[in-house]
């Protein structure tokens, strides 16, 4: 039986979200991959009201295997993979790396599919690790792949998005370090990437490392970002569809949630410009004050100065709340002097409640325990950030 964290929210026009979300998720996923299992757990969720509902789950199988499920109900139903009905609802089921909207993902996870595609691109030696490093159903992989003398991570997309994920790394690799692009294949969605050298800033900051990145080392690695013809909603355009999944996941905040998007509006108007657009502590690769490059750089395109710079703070002050790690905060408090001086003060704290806004969705999306508690403190968090953008 499924652990109950919290009473799943209701939708009324998508009422497959309770039942994937509560006790008839088993015998559903039992169902669609026709074999019995236990210690079913939901880790992961994506869900859109009234429009779908994406899962992933941890589980065993009868054989005490431990196996990763997933389910998916609503709009775009996937084709390929079994469909379980309850008579009111359709629900595609499937095992991982069996994603049907992810045809790279079982090459890029099993050796003897993968080591020919590594020949191809002149990496004609054993493979002696293979990590799925992270996996958003029906959405994206990345996997990380060792061999004796090469580490290389692979992106997985939907094979539509793959050109232009190459493209992206082909024009960026002209202006900045980036993971160079060893070969990719339209059809399976997948490109074959080498890892940039150094650690991520933010296990910098979880290893306690005193020299970091500081503000004007960030904003030049930002000043280098290539102009790339696509354009993203801003944080402050995307609070709006961040409240209506608030709203459905914590009505009571329903009043609180719409005072803090109203005041968020208030943002400046920001210049268009170069912008990552996704720009955080895990996507800067340093060697201790030195950035040695970018990665995930899938969002590069038009965007705002400002959003970066908050995104980037929103981030830290989300991971000092979960971690209790006091460096975060102290760090984003040593940036914010250094970003205010390029960006308008207000505009900054504005963007960075939207982000933190953004973030606040999070407990549901992980299935924390206690994923209400914790995103009704994260708005009490952008709500701080509100009224210093009043007092500046």
């Amino acid at each position: 039986m499924i652990p109950q964290p919290s009473t799943p929210p209701v939708d009324a026009g998508l009422p497959a979200l309770s039942l994937l979300l509560g006790r008839e998720a088993k015998p559903i996923l039992e169902a669609g991959l026709d074999e019995k299992l236990t210690d079913v757990i939901a880790r992961q969720v994506r869900y859109r009201p009234g429009t779908y509902v994406t899962a992933s789950y941890s589980a065993r199988n009868s054989k005490g295997a431990p196996l990763t499920v997933c389910a998916h109900a609503g709009k775009r139903l996937p084709d390929l993979a079994p469909i379980v009905s309850d008579g009111d609802s359709e629900i595609a089921v499937w095992r991982f790396p069996h994603d049907p909207s992810l045809p790279g993902l079982i090459h890029a996870s099993r050796a003897e599919l993968l080591a020919p595609m590594l020949a191809k691109v002149g990496i004609d030696e054993p493979i002696t690790a293979i990590d799925v490093r992270s996996y958003r159903p029906r959405r994206r992989a990345v996997v990380e792949v060792s061999t004796r003398r090469h580490r290389l991570f692979l992106k997985v997309v939907r094979p539509v998005r793959v050109a232009d994920l190459q493209s992206v790394h082909k024009v960026a690799a002209e202006f900045l370090r980036v993971p160079r692009s060893l070969g990719w294949s339209p059809d399976l969605g997948l490109a074959i990437l080498e890892a940039l050298p150094g650690i991520s800033l933010r296990q910098s900051l979880d290893s306690g490392i005193s020299q970091l990145p500081t503000s004007q080392n960030l904003t030049s690695i930002l000043d280098d970002l290539p102009h790339v013809p696509t354009t993203s909603p801003g944080l402050v355009e995307r609070v709006h569809a961040h409240r209506l999944l608030l709203d459905v996941l914590a009505p009571g905040e329903s009043t609180r949630i719409a005072r803090i998007v109203d005041d968020i509006a208030r943002a400046s108007t920001e210049p268009v410009v170069a912008a990552h657009n996704d720009f955080h502590a895990a996507q800067v690769m340093v060697s201790g004050r030195s950035i040695v490059g970018l990665v995930d750089i899938d969002t590069l395109g038009s965007g705002h100065r400002a959003d970066d710079y908050a995104m980037l703070l929103g981030h830290l002050y989300t991971s000092a709340m979960t971690s209790g790690n006091t460096t975060f905060a102290s760090y984003g408090a040593r940036l914010m002097s250094g970003f205010e001086s390029q960006v308008d003060r207000t505009s900054l704290r504005l963007r960075t409640a939207a982000a933190i806004v953004g973030f606040s969705t999070a407990p549901f999306r992980s299935q924390q325990v206690d994923w209400p508690v914790a995103i009704s403190k994260r708005l009490d968090a952008a709500e701080s950030w509100l009224d210093s953008s009043a007092a500046a």
